[in-house]
């Protein structure tokens, strides 16, 4: 048993409706589920996307700075969270994690739409992020089409920075 929070936890979320962090809380708190195991259906397709702070066309650089202009991306089946702020100064020191993104629907074609249209309505400016790299990752047949394995993106990345750059 994993007894902690797992950072892909809005996925589950998304495709549950269940709020893991809450029912982390309640029973922390010595209280009862107020669903049962089979209440809970999986509906749809969501995915997740890592807004790092780091440069994906410099091997993945950090990318300190400060946060000049900020827009975080909305509507239905979106959700971005983050701790980030127009003025907030990223640090070089810790992770570079600045957000997650995810993005629900009811197939994976509607979520594939929905990450575009997220990503291209997300503002960070100040500072380089993985945003352009998510951008291009999308207009790749392999990735539209599943086929990608852990060591794809190693090979994908040095034919494909110029994408990176441009949607960045």
């Amino acid at each position: 048993m994993n007894t902690r929070i797992q950072v892909e936890h809005p996925v589950t979320e998304m495709i549950t409706g269940v709020d893991l962090v809450q029912s982390m809380l309640l029973i922390a708190g010595g209280k009862s589920l107020p669903y049962r195991q089979s209440d809970i259906a999986i509906r749809g397709h969501a995915i997740e996307v890592r807004i790092n702070a780091e440069d994906p066309a410099k091997r993945f650089m950090p990318s300190p700075g400060r946060v000049v202009r900020f827009r975080t991306p909305e509507g239905e089946g979106v959700r971005f969270d983050t701790m980030l702020y127009e003025g907030y100064f990223v640090p070089p020191f810790y992770d570079s994690l600045l957000g997650k993104l995810i993005v629900g629907g009811d197939s994976r074609e509607e979520a594939l739409r929905r990450l575009r249209s997220a990503l291209r309505s997300l503002s960070i400016e100040g500072l380089a992020t993985t945003r352009g790299l998510h951008l291009a990752l999308l207009d790749d047949e392999d990735v539209r089409n599943c086929a990608v394995h852990t060591r794809w993106l190693e090979d994908w990345l040095p034919s494909n920075v110029l994408a990176i750059s441009r949607a960045a």
